[in-house]
């Protein structure tokens, strides 16, 4: 089962913040908070106009997740209040159960206090103690400069580019694929 462990941080601007699992029970409120993130930002795949979750299909993302030996759901509450949201999920397949993808969203009011860094480390630790992962990978638009220093100051490296890969207000917008090698054995293979 991959639940974290609570844990109480201080960002760059000392406000206290809570990292922790998402519980059942608060599956509307990370609905709500979804539809906010993306309403500030279009650095996220999802769009304003795409459907929410429902309320059950929300508390089972999170059953899911808190079950899951093969992945982990993170979020960030200040005061009561989900501000971020990231996750880790390895794949279903045999054959790519040595990597997982990793997501990560913050409220804009919430940016450039190193939550971010603060989150992907955790995750990336977690990542570190599974047995089996070997990998984390990741896309970010190619014209989001600011995500990608976050990952790359955690130590993700760029993989490739793919061209056209979103359409935001009909314009196209190209992916960088990131990736992290969790193990200095599996890089030498």
């Amino acid at each position: 089962m991959s639940v974290f462990t609570p844990k109480s941080v201080s960002l760059k601007d000392g406000s206290a913040v809570l990292l922790r699992s998402p519980r059942e029970d608060e599956a509307q409120a990370l609905i709500d908070y979804l539809k906010a993130v993306r309403a500030e930002t279009d650095g996220i795949m999802s769009d304003p106009d795409d459907q929410l979750p429902t309320l059950e299909e929300e508390r089972q993302w999170v059953h899911t997740g808190n079950q899951s030996d093969h992945g982990l759901h993170l979020l960030a509450e200040h005061e009561g209040q989900v501000i971020a949201l990231s996750d880790i999920l390895q794949p279903k397949f045999t054959r790519q159960r040595h990597m997982a993808g990793l997501g990560i969203s913050i409220r804009s009011l919430w940016c450039d206090r190193g939550l971010g860094s603060l989150m992907i480390n955790e995750l990336v630790s977690w990542a570190r103690s599974n047995s089996e992962l070997e990998m984390l990978t990741l896309s970010v638009f190619a014209d989001n400069p600011r995500a990608q220093a976050v990952y790359r100051k955690v130590g993700f490296q760029d993989d490739g580019l793919l061209p056209r890969r979103a359409k935001v207000d009909g314009k196209y917008r190209d992916m960088i694929v990131m990736s992290l090698w969790l193990k200095e054995a599996a890089v030498a293979s």
